[in-house]
């Protein structure tokens, strides 16, 4: 999907009456009526090539020692990129309560998945004659309700995993149900908790398998439950938390995520990257994509769909074809199967049968198909009034409050992090210039300018008051081009090093520097970075705006773009400015001053600590936060000001001194 530019070329010179309209002259259209997608069809362009890339890789596989090679290594790269798991600590699990129901009974139950950290959960046991334990268990991870494992449709899958003679065991996730504590919902808490736990090194994807494996740690410490068979299925958001289980988890033994998987070019292209722990730094550097996870353990997995769900419906066909292709080049087709069913997103009754029908399968060794017709008609006529829904929302309460922040010994994933920063400030050692420049450029993955091709193609010039303004294209060779504006006044002598000037509100809001600099007879240059101002619009699709899935800010979804090809905002962004500011430094033979402001002021401290020779000062105003003021605090911050595992090493304002 490449971008061919079409810039308009320079008119004739003009000479205008009266004072200059700084901001005029600065907002003034340069680029093409759709520039405002520059920035984003930029980077979809190389994250969709990415993707394509590693689905072939897949399907190039021509052997059973070929699919067990690239499977084992991309596990430990994933488990490395996830930022490696925690140490064991007890569980010391707890059963607050029993409620009997028809049939089986529901314990109440409580675990640490890490020293306080509170898990709260159902555990369903069959109790039904002709079923003896040891009982095969079935996880189920919760999808985005407020209410988390209370939720009707997640309580009915547990209920129908217990009527076929398994286990079952729900528990809440973060932000969910009983260990709600932040007030900004699912999808806003898990990115607050992405987004520090990536500054520290690790990721909303690592927390959410962990609870997921000390789940199955709990329900395997039971002498009721068969820890050899042992399954995992969710839907949405549990869709997902299964994908990530099955990569990395050897003790799942059947997997069935549900209404989550597609692939990402098509998520990313429909609807964005969606929240935290839906990506993982880096994963398609060494070609995890959503056929990957699939692949990863070798295990039996049904993917279930929707022919009209959010999650592109032919992006799963696709990723769907792509597993086939190994597998069946691997000798492993019959471990995969497709569950597809008409209708929008959501964990239906069709859906959840065709689940356990595939549990039963494979955990109980029952002679049982997917028939998706059958389960296809259980939808018609389903009336959850007549159905047995499980506990009510009051029944499946842990804690004494219905929180589990109440509890006596609670520790929150909040004072966790703190408590990570705290160790990595206590082991920080003093970086010399040379090494932070080094450190600095490979976290932030900064380019290199010297291999940016970048072309400067001067559009439009005019004279106003004795003030030259040139607008000017800074091109990369992908197309990408940063729109600047140059003004310098006329026959005055340089009196001072060449001002660059970048922020978030576009360039008319860098009128009264513009102003000042040329009062002090300044050259100065203002240039819209990556996914700002002209060249920043939203992206969108088919009418519909694409937002970051719980994030109002329109640039999150390229972040996290980069994000998944190992690259940050903040790198790109620093990339700009060092091209920008090597084109002005040999141009007029001194070092550049830059002023940033907004969000521009965290690329622009990597800028200045990557290559401090090219700047002469740096001034900036209206910073965002510090990254230790973010994982003190409890505010939404985005991803696009974060560079993944910087806080072990630096602060963003420490480049600046």
């Amino acid at each position: 999907m490449k971008t061919t530019m079409m810039m308009a070329m320079a008119g004739l010179a003009v000479a205008c009456s009266g004072a200059v309209n700084y901001k005029k002259a600065l907002e003034q259209k340069m680029m093409p009526a759709d520039a405002g997608q520059f920035s984003y069809t930029e980077i979809f362009d190389a994250f969709e090539a990415m993707d394509v890339a590693a689905d072939q890789a897949w399907r190039n596989v021509k052997s059973r020692a070929e699919f067990d090679a690239r499977r084992t290594a991309m596990r430990d790269k994933m488990i490395e990129a996830i930022g490696g798991f925690p140490e064991k600590t007890p569980l010391n699990a707890v059963v607050k309560g029993v409620v009997a129901k028809n049939g089986y009974r529901v314990e109440k139950v409580r675990f640490e998945s890490m020293p306080g950290l509170f898990v709260t959960g159902n555990l369903f046991i069959p109790e039904n004659p002709s079923v003896k334990a040891p009982y095969p268990v079935v996880v189920v991870a919760c999808g985005h309700s407020d209410n988390g494992k209370a939720s009707e449709g997640y309580q009915r899958g547990c209920v129908q995993a217990v009527e076929a003679g398994m286990a079952a065991f729900i528990y809440d996730p973060y932000e969910q149900g009983e260990r709600k504590y932040l007030k900004f919902g699912s999808c806003g808490g898990h990115n607050l908790i992405g987004a520090k736990a990536s500054l520290l090194g690790w990721s909303m994807p690592l927390l959410r398998i962990w609870d997921g494996i000390r789940a199955i740690d709990y329900v395997t410490s039971r002498k009721d439950i068969d820890a050899s068979r042992v399954g995992f299925m969710g839907n949405s958001g549990g869709g997902t938390v299964t994908s990530l289980m099955m990569a990395v988890e050897p003790r799942i033994k059947a997997a069935c995520p549900s209404c989550y998987l597609t692939n990402l070019r098509e998520l990313c292209f429909r609807m964005g990257p969606q929240d935290a722990e839906q990506n993982i730094f880096g994963q398609l550097t060494f070609g995890l994509n959503h056929a990957g996870y699939i692949l990863l353990q070798d295990i039996p997995v049904a993917v279930t769909c929707c022919y009209h769900d959010m999650f592109p419906y032919h992006g799963t066909r696709e990723s769907f074809r792509t597993v086939m292709a190994c597998a069946t080049a691997a000798g492993r087709a019959e471990r995969y199967a497709l569950a597809d069913v008409p209708g929008p997103h959501g964990w239906k009754e069709s859906t959840r049968a065709s689940s356990i029908r595939w549990m039963r399968r494979w955990l109980k060794g029952e002679d049982v198909a997917l028939d998706m017709p059958a389960c296809r008609r259980l939808d018609l006529g389903f009336n959850p009034k007549a159905t047995d829904m499980g506990l009510t929302e009051a029944e499946c309460l842990v804690s004494a409050s219905g929180l589990t922040k109440d509890e006596p010994g609670y520790r929150g994933i909040h004072e966790i992090l703190r408590d990570r920063l705290a160790a990595f400030d206590k082991a920080r050692v003093a970086l010399g210039e040379d090494e932070k420049a080094r450190l600095v450029r490979d976290l932030a993955k900064i380019p290199d300018p010297a291999k940016s091709g970048l072309l400067v193609k001067e559009l439009s010039s005019e004279t106003q008051e004795g003030v030259s303004i040139t607008r000017l294209a800074f091109s990369y060779p992908s197309g990408l081009a940063l729109p600047a504006v140059l003004f310098q006044k006329v026959g005055a002598a340089v009196a001072a090093d060449p001002l660059l000037i970048v922020g978030d509100k576009g360039r008319g809001a860098a009128a009264d520097q513009v102003q000042a600099a040329l009062a002090a007879n300044r050259t100065a240059l203002v240039v819209d970075l990556t996914c700002y101002g002209e060249i920043g619009a939203l992206h969108t699709v088919s009418g519909h705006k694409h937002v970051f899935y719980g994030c109002e800010n329109a640039e999150e979804g390229p972040a996290l773009m980069l994000y998944m090809m190992g690259e940050s905002m903040v790198g790109r962004r620093a990339g700009d400015i060092l091209a920008v500011a090597g084109w002005m430094k040999q141009k007029w033979q001194r070092p550049v001053a830059l002023a940033a402001s907004g969000t521009a002021v965290i690329p622009a401290a990597h800028a200045y600590a990557a290559d401090r020779l090219l700047f002469a000062n740096v001034e900036i105003k209206d910073a965002p936060r510090t990254w230790h003021e973010v994982v003190r605090e409890e505010q939404k911050y985005p991803f696009l000001n974060c560079v993944n595992g910087a806080l072990k090493y630096y602060d963003w304002p420490e480049l600046l001194k």
